[in-house]
């Protein structure tokens, strides 16, 4: 998984390209992309088929050709929205204290790890 940080004005769909990049480049091949309706528009879904990605991406209600929904493989994206959830349990990250990016993304990735310790420590108890 790759992370970045983008202005809180500025849409996190166009840059959907470039983090597929990063996260090919960290774990391998990427079966699909999950995405809310946000993402969906024709670059981006353009962007995931050009790294042999399948868009699971909901059709807007104003798309006149919506394209077909695996909904099994969008049911996943409960994961992503608990992982935000597990993110915002901790107040530094929540609220963003640190206003320069490099800071941000240092506590996002500490973070992360703890996260990803809780996560592998309550595996192994079961």
């Amino acid at each position: 998984m790759a992370v970045d940080v983008v202005p809180g004005q500025r849409h996190d769909a166009p840059l959907l390209g470039g983090m597929l990049d990063k996260t090919i480049a960290r774990v391998g091949p990427v079966d699909e992309a999950v995405g809310d309706k946000g993402f969906d528009g024709e670059p981006q879904r353009r962007a995931c088929r050009e790294r042999e990605v399948v868009p699971v991406i909901p059709a807007k209600s104003n798309r006149v050709d919506p394209e077909p929904l695996d909904m099994a493989a969008y049911r996943e994206r409960n994961r992503i929205e608990r992982l935000f959830g597990k993110l915002k349990e901790f107040r530094r990250v929540a609220t963003r204290y640190d206003k320069r990016k490099r800071m941000f993304l240092g506590w996002l990735h500490l973070v992360l790890g703890f996260i990803c310790l809780r996560h592998k420590s309550n595996v192994n108890r079961a």
